[in-house]
């Protein structure tokens, strides 16, 4: 697998690891039908774009209600390595490479997105900014990075036979 496909893999992992589905949705929203991969145009397809990225927007509302548990606790964690891991086999499948390796690289980024975060948000609520402005802050990187990932790994046509 080339660079820039393990680099969006770890990269769509490290947006999971910030908000679990904007990963997931930025894939889908930037993947054209017609993929080698039943799962792949599955998410691409109309009902799957609405679906992921319905979720995508719930999470990101629902990650500012003060009873949200830590995105660290096992449940969570667990959650977002495997969003992570299905996002960098997404992007490998797109770019014809090898799902076990990027979904390797999107577990881990998965975990260094999800510590990150945690820290950011534990040293931004000791009054350097506010809890809020800190989660948008926050919601702002992962969208971006979710974006950027999904550029470094363009899409290739099946093979014809």
């Amino acid at each position: 697998m080339e660079t820039a496909a393990l680099t969006s893999a770890f990269l769509v992992g490290v947006a999971s690891g910030g908000r679990s589905m904007t990963g997931l949705a930025a894939v889908a929203l930037t993947t054209r039908p017609g993929t080698s991969s039943i799962y792949l145009d599955r998410a691409a397809s109309n009902p799957g774009r609405a679906l992921l990225t319905a979720g995508a927007a719930a999470e990101l509302v629902g990650d500012k209600l003060p009873g949200t548990p830590s995105r660290l606790m096992p449940r969570s964690l667990a959650i977002r390595i495997t969003s992570g891991a299905l996002g960098g086999a997404a992007l490998a499948l797109r770019t014809r490479g090898n799902p076990a390796l990027g979904a390797l690289c999107g577990g881990v980024g998965a975990v260094v997105g999800s510590y990150g975060g945690a820290y950011w948000r534990r040293w931004a609520g000791t009054e350097r900014v506010t809890a809020f402005v800190a989660a948008v802050a926050e919601d702002l990187l992962t969208a971006a990075t979710a974006v950027a990932a999904s550029a470094l790994a363009p899409q290739r046509q099946p093979e014809r036979r």
